[in-house]
């Protein structure tokens, strides 16, 4: 049977979660990653494997193992029923390995037989290293209610909306890192803003434009999660100091503002006392429901056809400069066509 010990404490707001396998040699830790990669994944969750390797990876005669010799900056081969990217080894550290699969899955199971600062599943009667958190100790036996009993413990640790929890780790990876309170609210805010006009994310076909109301962290949450753009024409910044957007199908047509609720950093304080208030204020925006989050309300669709993607709708020349103005963002008057700036505005 698999004894559970310690609790376990994870960041909930960051994927992906890692579970070590720990044992000796020929404990059945690949045995077990093979049946928890097939069990989470039936169950939705995407996973992924790590094991460090003294074995070559290419046969010296084949055309791979000649051209890694060559030392090449990558190589690529897609087979049949995969595609492998080999890369330069790298670190041996944990954390640089995974951070090579990190973007792929929500689960990594870390093939080890040394402890690793991550939650643990130990083998063969391993012990517990000072510190190290366990997850489970595995005998093997019992067969798969036992195997289903640990792929739910580990689906436990993982946070309840993956939806969500995969639209923040693409905020967070576009923000530059580690997610901030302003990234998560803002990857929940795009979130909460699809569920109300029924579309899908991230838009790939032009249907969805973005009017954001900030120019802070939220505003990258709100680029990588809805895929708008300033250079496609469909996110742009109105900046009120609010941490609010206005989000408008194009193919309804209709639009939808969502804003961040007052107050919440005291909710997010009362909800995690024990907590560092950054990180409480990470876990509440995460966590709550986006009802408890952000207020959502019908908008006028107020735009324009010089505000829409595509083609520049119209270019005029400003009569003061001589530069070029298009989509409609000249002033006109009795004297002609002059620039914003030209005209004092």
């Amino acid at each position: 049977m698999s004894a559970y010990a310690v609790p376990v404490q994870v960041p909930v707001v960051d994927l992906p979660l890692v579970v070590a396998v720990r044992g000796p040699s020929k404990s059945g830790k690949t045995t077990l990653c093979v049946e928890l990669v097939r069990t989470l994944e039936a169950g939705g969750v995407r996973t992924g494997w790590v094991k460090r390797t003294h074995h070559p990876l290419d046969l010296p005669a084949k055309a791979s193992g000649r051209v890694w010799g060559a030392q090449p900056s990558a190589m690529l081969l897609r087979a049949p029923d995969r595609r492998q990217l080999t890369l330069p080894p790298g670190s041996d550290s944990a954390e640089d390995l995974i951070a090579a699969v990190s973007h792929h899955a929500d689960v990594v199971l870390l093939e080890t037989h040394r402890p690793e600062p991550y939650p643990a599943v130990l083998l063969d009667g391993s012990q517990p290293a000072e510190g190290e958190q366990v997850v489970a100790q595995w005998h093997g036996v019992g067969g798969g209610q036992d195997l289903e009993e640990l792929a739910t413990r580990i689906r436990s640790l993982l946070p309840h909306d993956l939806v969500a929890a995969r639209a923040i780790r693409r905020a967070r990876e576009f923000h530059g890192g580690r997610g901030c309170p302003g990234v998560v609210l803002g990857a929940r805010l795009a979130l909460a803003a699809a569920d109300a006009l029924g579309l899908a994310l991230p838009d790939t076909g032009k249907r969805l434009l973005v009017v954001a109301e900030t120019s802070r962290c939220a505003l990258d949450a709100l680029v990588a999660v809805t895929g708008c753009r300033p250079g496609r024409r469909t996110l742009r910044v109105d900046d009120q100091g609010k941490l609010a957007a206005r989000f408008y199908d194009l193919a309804a047509p209709r639009a939808v503002r969502v804003a961040a609720l007052p107050g919440l950093r005291e909710k997010a304080d009362a909800a995690f006392p024990a907590l560092e208030r950054f990180e409480a204020q990470r876990l509440a925006y995460a966590l709550l429901p986006a009802t408890e989050l952000f207020s959502v309300r019908p908008w006028p669709f107020d735009l324009t056809e010089s505000d829409l993607p595509g083609k520049p709708h119209a270019r005029v020349e400003c009569r003061v400069c001589g530069e070029e103005v298009s989509d409609g963002r000249h002033i006109e008057d009795e004297t002609g066509f002059r620039c914003r700036s030209c005209a004092g505005r």
